[in-house]
């Protein structure tokens, strides 16, 4: 399966699971959704900040898998297509080995735990100036920026996974089982008859 086609079907998925799961953020307007996904990075750039400090790792590893799926998220506000847009620049054989290219060709200091958390102060404050710059109209093409920035981040995730030698898609799902499981109509949206015979 092409990269393209791996990154589109994660989309699907994740936007099958936000209509079931997140019906609340699903509703909400564009621009207020977009704002939502917006201070989410917020949370994950201080998220990783306390993981470099403590030098945490697998705090690191939660929040670079949370963080993946907003990128899903955003991806699909914005009706972006990763897959095209990061193949366009990075030719891989998977999302694995695109992850080590990214990892190789950004200027990523391996040896630089806070690398990830500059990544996401500038893209994500490119994001959230952006979602400001919609609720005053200014002049600037909002959707571009947007779909720039997510790519952004989505490079800076994929890159960092790959350098700690973490499979984003297995553990994508693993995270996603979590939460679904949480819901008490998990059963009912998996098969449709809330778990009876």
């Amino acid at each position: 399966m092409s990269v393209r086609a791996q990154l589109l079907a994660l989309q699907w998925a994740q936007l099958k699971h936000d209509e079931a799961y997140h019906k609340d953020i699903v509703v909400m307007p564009l621009a207020q959704r977009m704002k939502h996904m917006a201070l989410h990075n917020a949370k994950y750039t201080a998220y990783f900040l306390e993981a470099a400090q403590r030098q945490d790792g697998e705090r690191r590893r939660r929040v670079l898998i949370d963080a993946f799926i907003i990128v899903l998220v955003v991806a699909n506000v914005l009706n972006q297509d990763l897959g095209t847009e990061v193949e366009s620049g990075e030719a891989a054989p998977s999302l694995q080995a695109l992850g080590g290219t990214l990892a190789d060709s950004l200027p990523r200091e391996p040896n630089d735990p806070f690398w990830i958390v500059h990544q996401y102060i500038q893209h994500n404050g490119r994001l959230a100036k952006l979602c400001e710059s919609w609720d005053h109209l200014e002049a600037v093409p909002f959707r571009e920026g947007m779909k720039d920035a997510n790519l952004a981040l989505f490079r800076a995730v994929l890159a960092e996974a790959a350098a700690q030698d973490i499979d984003v898609e297995d553990s994508y799902r693993i995270r996603l089982r979590a939460v679904e499981a949480r819901s008490i109509f998990d059963s009912y949206f998996r098969d449709g008859t809330g778990g009876e015979s």
